[in-house]
């Protein structure tokens, strides 16, 4: 069955046994689009800081998990995935103490043995590990990696950073579950929203959606006829499910829109660390999204924030108002506002203050003696929020 492309080069759809429908390329290796650029330029810039961050801390040995793999190398040279995350990893000034582990599953055979081929030709030094596991689905070669890292007498289950990113949506949520309940363990998914939608009303998917959605309530979304609203219900829903029933204290998601500027799908980070969280927003905000593709903050829907000019002043300002406004609270307050439930980072809120101050909207409350005005050094400063005075 062929259907419209929507950004891919030479897609079909392919509908599986198990009647999951997904957008394949037909060839073994295809075009880079620029939301897949995009993407892998997010993944490499958090392995970046995921890897020496945690070696750093202490941990011997990490984890790294491809779910989708795919050949390694598009059609015009390009990194795929697993090459771009070994890179992250082993191309750095000073090499990390930890031993890495990479594991990257691949189905289909053409690409696996492609991939083993690009792997095979790098030069990566003895605490670097890899496996392709050829042949394989997502579905029946994770569970095994997983089982393999099980914590046993004297030894712990290593931080393990799981990159899923398919072409359909047959991801068992149990699986995202068990991850993000283990320590140190994060996920980087990619919700095919656009396919998603498009099956959702068939009968021929409720037992994969069950699956994916961890629970039947994706069902109520089938009745939703407005565009906005149906986006809006199973985005919420999967976030949600991330926070509440696998139980992510921190979860950011991330819109691509294709050339029709509706939503093709969303990324979803998930993490029970603030500073993963931090350094993924960090990764999020240094993709320059202007000319090809539209990449935006969309963990609240009616909150779509571009990447492309810079953070937006005067909606990080309107957002700490109707937060904090009459409120006396601290610069760390603020921050931790700001990095957790705003699509803006750590560095975004200082400019907000200092123009907040000069506007006698803000007031120090126990400023350091010899404080210059509009600095803010110390997080356990006290600052009071008042209404602007008209007139």
């Amino acid at each position: 069955m062929i259907l419209p492309s929507f950004g891919y080069s030479t897609i079909e759809v392919e509908e599986t046994d198990s009647g999951n429908a997904c957008m394949q390329p037909k060839t073994t290796i295809w075009e880079l689009e620029p939301h897949t650029a995009a993407k892998h330029e997010i993944l490499r810039r958090y392995l970046q800081a995921w890897a020496p961050i945690l070696s750093q801390g202490k941990f011997p040995h990490l984890a790294f998990v491809d779910g989708f793999a795919g050949p390694g190398r598009y059609s015009k040279g390009e990194d795929g995935s697993p090459i771009i995350a070994l890179k992250a990893v082993v191309e750095r000034p000073r090499q990390i103490a930890a031993k890495v582990d990479f594991h990257f599953i691949e189905l289909d055979k053409g690409r696996s043995q492609h991939l083993t081929s690009e792997i095979s030709a790098l030069h990566l030094p003895s605490n670097v590990t890899t496996r392709v596991h050829s042949e394989r689905s997502f579905q029946d070669a994770f569970p095994q990696i997983w089982e393999s890292y099980a914590p046993r007498a004297g030894r712990s289950r290593p931080p393990t950073f799981v990159f899923i990113d398919p072409f359909g949506f047959k991801i068992p949520f149990s699986y995202v579950a068990d991850i993000l309940r283990a320590p140190s363990c994060e996920v980087l998914i990619t919700f095919m929203f656009e396919e998603i939608n498009r099956f959702l009303s068939q009968d021929l998917q409720p037992d994969n959606f069950d699956s994916l959605f961890g629970c039947p309530d994706w069902r109520n979304g089938i009745k939703i006829k407005l565009p906005s609203e149906r986006v809006r219900f199973l985005h919420d829903l999967y976030q949600r499910q991330l926070m509440h029933a696998a139980g992510a204290k921190f979860v950011r998601s991330f819109a691509m829109r294709n050339e029709r500027n509706t939503t093709d799908y969303f990324l979803f980070f998930a993490t029970n660390h603030e500073l993963g969280l931090k350094k993924m927003k960090e990764a999020m905000w240094r993709i320059d999204a202007s000319g090809t593709y539209s990449f935006s903050d969309a963990t609240d829907p009616n909150q779509i924030v571009l990447f492309s000019n810079g953070p937006d002043q005067q909606l990080l300002t309107r957002l700490i108002l109707e937060k904090f406004v009459d409120v006396e609270t601290t610069r760390g307050e603020i921050e931790r506002f700001v990095v957790r439930s705003t699509p803006f980072r750590e560095t975004h809120y200082r400019k907000v203050l200092q123009a907040l101050e000069i506007a006698d909207v803000l007031v120090p409350i126990n400023p350091a003696a010899g404080r210059r005005r509009g600095t803010y050094a110390d997080m356990d400063m006290r600052l009071r929020f008042r209404p602007k005075q008209s007139g």
